[in-house]
């Protein structure tokens, strides 16, 4: 079911059409693969025709739906291979950033890793995914922010919901815990100062959404390319 987002004050309806449309393919609440009903999604958000337009180019250039001439819109398919380099475009970037992470965090940044793993830990006990998947973005997004990356921050988001997306997907099929767990070991291994520990672990973590997009296939078949 569409979840529809508030409009931000001085949003061009545009804007707020990607906004709302992305929130949904990355929560599933639009699968892999359903159609796209221009009337009702514009009579839904409280848009025009020509906005929505607007928006589905710019999605279908991010490649998150499929625009088929005359025959309709459609959620793009999973594709791993996509989905692959994204997640190898990550591993290479917060790698670096857990070795630079060591050298530049004071305690009280760490201090506010923890108490981001401390909340999620609460929201692990809830199952309420949708908040873990946005203390996990929150959790990654402190790291380039503290260590002064945010151009990185900001290449990798633009490419984020194909990702997104499998992470969202990887919560209901296999356990939380093990990727909470590398969030705490990372923090570890920045407070001791362990460049070598801390970039293992950053790898190892990326590493895992290799084992979820197995898992992913297994469960939902139907919503791969």
């Amino acid at each position: 079911m569409l979840s529809i987002l508030e409009r931000k004050e001085r949003e061009s309806a545009k804007d707020y059409v990607v906004r709302t449309l992305v929130h949904n393919i990355i929560n599933v609440n639009l699968e892999p693969g359903e159609q796209l009903l221009d009337q009702e999604m514009c009579e839904a958000l409280k848009v025009s025709r020509t906005p929505f337009r607007e928006a589905e180019l710019e999605l279908a250039q991010r490649r998150l739906i499929d625009i088929r001439p005359k025959i309709g819109t459609y959620v793009s398919y999973i594709d791993a291979a996509l989905v692959e380099e994204v997640r190898h475009l990550r591993s290479v970037l917060e790698a670096e950033l857990a070795v630079m992470a060591c050298g530049r965090l004071t305690r009280g940044e760490t201090d506010r890793l923890w108490e981001n793993v401390a909340v999620w830990r609460l929201y692990i006990e809830r199952g309420q995914e949708e908040r873990i998947f946005l203390l996990d973005k929150q959790f990654h997004g402190m790291l380039y922010q503290m260590c002064g990356r945010d151009y990185w921050r900001e290449l990798v988001e633009s490419v984020a919901p194909h990702f997104d997306r499998t992470t969202i997907l990887s919560f209901r099929c296999r356990p939380m815990e093990h990727i909470l767990k590398d969030h705490e070991e990372l923090i570890r291994a920045i407070e001791e100062r362990n460049p070598e520990l801390a970039e293992k672990t950053a790898r190892r973590h990326l590493t895992r959404y290799t084992e979820n997009l197995d898992a992913i296939r297994e469960a939902y078949p139907g919503y791969f390319k």
